[in-house]
């Protein structure tokens, strides 16, 4: 592909991401659902103005690193801080359940290990939206499912780095330096995030510079950035998926940075004005409809039952008291709509070759149904919050 060739798909790849968002306002859908249903249609499968490039690669690779860097600045510590053990223990047990129901499906369904994790994966970027713009964030239902989903994305992202390790026919030494080197990778982490703690402590106000609503220089930005990056080199110098280095680059700011509002605006703005939907439509460029079979649709319909029963059980017994059972059962299926993670469980199961373009569809068409009905059901469930009612 020549450079013109390449620029032009850069610029239609920029022009889908703008359009996207507006789509999916008028159609009331998730962005990133219409953003890959675009990709299909503008990719190889389709029409073919956009096809995987090294360039459009690269972009999308940002694209995953910055979207799992915003979901582990998400993570919530404030609230955990202040809420102690009590906070995350029905949280907590919601997401044994999820695990306890997907492992005991998958042995019963002779499931892989990756259609194990496609059926537990939790993921909280896609509720934390939807809950924005019904405005239950602040609600009982609202803390219960972000900090469900929070605890749940990280034990899938450990679930799935696992995976990583043990996956192949690899010598039980190299299994052994993988996992020895995932283990230092969190030794360094936590020794960062003690000294960053202390950074904060004694020297504030130059670090205060970093959650400014104005500075010209955008010094947060480019510090939150830099982050991310050093942690993506670390993982990848041990031999770890990137995209933990990136989460944990997430958390550790998250995590040091009290007032991290301002930051986390800014950056998600970067993001999802422009790498983010790059990622989202790259997939859809990647995501080849046409070697789908009527055995894949039927394991995709099966794999949407299992995820159900697995989400909706252990959130009808955990949820909060005060929830009645339409916020209950509104609150499973917000949280069986994990695309981000079916997502990365796709694309990192492609690169590491153990699914092949059947079963990658599969899991592509799975993620796009369940982030378009469980949503669209969600809000049919749930009340407006008072202030709005009136």
């Amino acid at each position: 592909m020549s450079e013109t060739d390449s620029l032009r798909a850069i610029a239609l790849l920029v022009l889908l991401s703008v359009g996207g968002p507006v789509l999916a306002v008028r159609a009331r859908m998730p962005a990133a659902v219409v953003l890959i249903v675009l990709g299909v249609v503008f990719g190889p499968a389709a029409v073919g103005w956009i096809t995987d490039t090294p360039s459009v690669a690269l972009l999308s690779d940002l694209g995953f690193l910055v979207l799992m860097f915003l979901a582990g600045m998400e993570l919530d510590f404030e609230t955990l801080r202040t809420g102690g053990g009590r906070a995350i223990l029905l949280p907590a047990l919601a997401v044994l359940g999820f695990a306890s129901l997907g492992i005991a499906f998958g042995m019963g369904l002779h499931l892989s290990i990756v259609g194990m994790l496609v059926v537990t994966a939790s993921s909280v970027a896609l509720p934390l939206a939807v809950l924005h713009e019904t405005g239950q964030t602040q609600g009982a239902l609202g803390r219960f499912v972000l900090l469900t989903a929070s605890i749940g994305e990280v034990a899938s992202i450990l679930a799935l780095i696992g995976y990583e390790v043990f996956v192949g026919d690899a010598p039980l030494t190299d299994r052994a330096l993988k996992l020895a080197n995932v283990a230092l990778l969190f030794v360094v982490s936590t020794l960062l995030i003690r000294w960053a703690r202390a950074a904060v402590w004694w020297w504030p106000g130059p670090l205060r510079r970093l959650t400014r609503h104005h500075d010209v220089a955008e010094l947060g930005v480019r510090a939150g950035l830099l982050v991310m990056f050093a942690f993506v080199v670390i993982a990848k110098m041990l031999g770890v998926e990137a995209i933990l280095g990136a989460f944990i680059a997430g958390a550790l700011v998250s995590f040091v940075l009290r007032e991290k509002s301002v930051l986390e605006a800014k950056i998600a703005a970067l993001g999802h004005g422009l790498f983010i939907p790059i990622f989202f439509v790259a997939v859809g460029v990647r995501f080849d409809p046409r070697v789908l079979t009527v055995d894949a649709l039927r394991q995709a319909a099966l794999f949407a039952g299992v995820i159900v029963v697995v989400k909706l059980v252990p959130t009808l017994v955990c949820a909060p008291r005060g929830l009645g059972l339409r916020d209950r059962v509104a609150s499973g299926a917000l949280m069986a709509a994990p695309l981000t993670l079916l997502v990365a469980l796709a694309e990192i199961g492609k690169r590491l070759d153990v699914i092949g373009a059947t079963e990658y569809a599969t899991y592509l068409l799975l993620a796009l149904v369940l982030s378009i009905g469980f949503p669209i059901l969600f809000r049919a469930l749930v009340r407006a919050p008072a202030s709005e009612a009136h």
